[in-house]
């Protein structure tokens, strides 16, 4: 009935008051995201970057209790889209989303015996490897049996997190992709999953921004905290190292704050006057103005900067190596938050969209402590990745990649990143050579 007036309304209405904002940015798109399109100047890094992401490593893909043993779960990732379900045994098991039969997708199918999917057109049924072990139509005696194979995807389970292995060559052991806490019984993981219109290499990128918090993220709950309004202002770079031919590691200071330049001088202290202190708010002689323009945060830090820096000065009861702090191939950024170590993984899903996987990690030493971080935790989870980081979606999504860039000196730590992914990324390793004849439906890796 709503729904009828509603519509009757706007007959009536016609096109008035109309405007020139109706279609300002065309109709295809929506305001913020114009859809991606990669570089394509030879001499730009960004030109050698794969659209879709780096095959030749593991992915979270899905949570393990997502997965139920009578249907499949449809998922697509790296642009590949997968059906997973359970196997025999209880274990998470990925196809391809396409029956070799007739090419309907399996995740429209059923799991009618357990351990089993069985494709919703003609029955055919396979079990974890992808092998045909009936054809329902046929009977018992079909000699699609043996014969028909459909493609599956190397899986790997660990702390209700299921991988996947969307790779050409052989999957390498999970332990040089996964962050440690997988494989630490008494390390508590707390996990987080949403979506980004934007690609993953935009999404990467963003992670570690070294000059954009006083800004964008000035209205966060963290930074609203704080009496300096965020990350302090500098026209210098931070100088990161390449370690391991996996992370790109950040020089930090004792207290974990980006303190070094490339040319030797601190960032950090660039505004500095005499008595080492950063002024809060700063005159910008071009036009004739202050930022921030308003003091009015300075009524509450009083109180919460006492909360904020006594964080600060906790032991750092996290330690970890240099190889998983940074941003990590294929997609990480790893880096502590005092008595935790936050996580954020960059997924790609298709050119412009990308899965966001977030962890905290926490290493309580008493059962208070082990309380204390489930309490705290949905109070985290929304304050650092989804009030703060959603912050930077505004820009993320209506990044355009193919345009030319003139960057500055404080965005040498990005440039990095791209070349870890462009000299270090995994190339395939194939355990016998491939023989390319195989039919891509039926083949099997």
């Amino acid at each position: 009935m709503l729904q009828r007036a509603l519509g009757a309304i706007s007959r009536f209405r016609g096109g008035y008051p109309g405007g020139f904002r109706s279609f300002a940015t065309g109709w295809r798109t929506d305001k913020g995201n114009a859809g991606f399109r990669p570089c394509t100047d030879p001499n730009d890094l960004r030109s050698r970057i794969p659209v879709k992401g780096l095959r030749e490593y593991w992915y979270p893909a899905l949570p393990e209790a997502d997965v139920s043993a009578s249907r499949p779960e449809a998922l697509r990732i790296l642009g590949v889209d997968l059906a997973l379900f359970r196997d025999t045994q209880g274990t998470v098991r990925a196809l391809h989303d396409v029956c070799p039969h007739r090419g309907v997708r399996l995740s429209k199918g059923s799991c009618y015996w357990r351990g089993f999917l069985t494709c919703n057109y003609h029955g055919a049924t396979f079990n974890g490897q992808g092998e045909c072990v009936e054809m329902i139509p046929e009977g018992p005696d079909s000699r699609m049996v043996g014969a028909l194979r459909a493609r599956s995807v190397p899986t790997f389970t660990a702390k209700n997190v299921v991988f996947v292995w969307i790779g050409e060559g052989e999957p390498v052991d999970p332990r040089e992709d996964l962050p440690p806490e997988f494989f630490e019984n008494s390390t508590l993981t707390k996990f987080a999953w949403t979506y980004w219109k934007c690609n993953w290499m935009v999404a990467w990128e963003n992670t570690l921004d070294a000059h954009n918090q006083f800004f964008v993220h000035r209205d966060s709950v963290r930074m609203l905290m704080r009496s300096s309004g965020g990350r302090l202002r500098t026209p210098l770079g931070p100088r990161a190292r390449v370690v391991g031919g996996t992370t790109l590691h950040p020089d930090r200071r004792a207290d974990g704050t980006l303190d070094v330049s490339a040319n030797g001088k601190s960032p950090t202290s660039y505004y500095a006057d005499g008595d080492g202190k950063v002024p809060y708010q700063m005159f910008y002689p071009r036009v004739q103005g202050m930022w921030p323009k308003y003091r009015i945060r300075r009524l509450w830090t009083w109180a919460t900067e006492s909360i904020a820096e006594r964080r600060r000065q906790m032991t750092r009861v996290y330690e970890i190596g240099d190889e998983w702090l940074g941003q990590r191939l294929p997609g990480l950024v790893r880096h502590r938050h005092w008595d935790t170590l936050y996580t954020r993984w960059s997924i790609p899903v298709e050119d412009d969209l990308t899965r966001v996987f977030y962890m905290l990690s926490a290493r309580p030493r008493t059962r208070i402590g082990l309380i204390w971080q489930h309490v705290r935790y949905p109070i985290y989870n929304w304050a650092v990745h989804f009030n703060f980081s959603n912050q930077d979606y505004g820009a993320m999504e209506s990044t355009r990649y193919s345009e030319p860039e003139h960057l500055s000196a404080t965005d040498s730590y990005m440039v990095g990143l791209r070349r870890l992914v462009v000299e270090h990324a995994r190339k395939p390793h194939y355990t016998t050579k491939p023989s390319g004849s195989e039919d891509p439906a039926t083949a099997d890796v």
